[in-house]
């Protein structure tokens, strides 16, 4: 992993939630009936109250956050807990919003696919290091357009600090590369897609066991 730079700061005011952004897009890659979802890295478990699933389960590495979490609604199984080594079931789908940069690339990969139920769905969407010229290529357009939202937000209100101030610091994170890299091996076919605001997705669909 590498220092993961940031450029051309918005001033505090104009900053917003890029994890916010894409949840709409997350959430319409759900299927219409999910018999069971987990939430792998939950936060605050906004994305997890969202789910729309008979049973959704929520896990994250800080105390703190399940606490607040479990205060907001009683419909999620919220754990606190490594994902990497908690005792978990299998489900019909897996979300990981901005949490597997937190862990060991291919470890946390082959993690949540094991997590993945057999035509199970696996959506992830993660933070990737800005290192190709395609990427820089990317930054043309999204630094601008990170301000033109920064902008928009802090005039109709819905701008200020973009995460929660006990949210940990992102400071690495693989390249796209790296992750597609992975990918190939672990979870070969998934669909990889970069997106603006220093995001790309990845969908996976379990293999169906024959």
């Amino acid at each position: 992993m590498r220092e993961k730079q940031r450029k051309l700061q918005l001033p505090e005011k104009l900053r917003w939630n890029h994890n916010e952004w894409y949840r709409r897009w997350l959430l319409r890659q759900l299927p219409s009936q999910v018999g069971s979802a987990l939430d792998v890295g939950c936060g605050l478990g906004d994305l997890a109250r969202s789910i729309r699933a008979d049973e959704v389960t929520a896990i994250d590495a800080s105390a703190r956050m399940i606490e607040r979490a479990r205060a907001t609604s009683e419909k999620v199984r919220w754990i606190h807990g490594d994902v990497l080594t908690h005792d978990l079931g299998r489900y019909n789908v897996v979300t990981a919003e901005a949490s597997l940069h937190h862990l060991p690339l291919r470890e946390g990969l082959t993690r949540l696919a094991g997590l993945t139920k057999p035509g199970g769905l696996l959506i992830v969407v993660g933070l990737y290091l800005t290192a190709t010229r395609a990427d820089h290529a990317m930054e043309l357009v999204t630094l601008p357009a990170n301000a033109l939202v920064g902008i928009a937000k802090a005039i109709n209100g819905t701008g200020g600090k973009p995460h929660d101030t006990e949210m940990p610091m992102v400071m690495t994170a693989p390249t796209l590369p790296e992750i597609r890299a992975a990918a190939a091996e672990i979870v070969p076919g998934a669909r990889i897609r970069r997106h603006l605001f220093w995001r790309y997705s990845l969908v996976w669909r379990a293999p169906e066991v024959h």
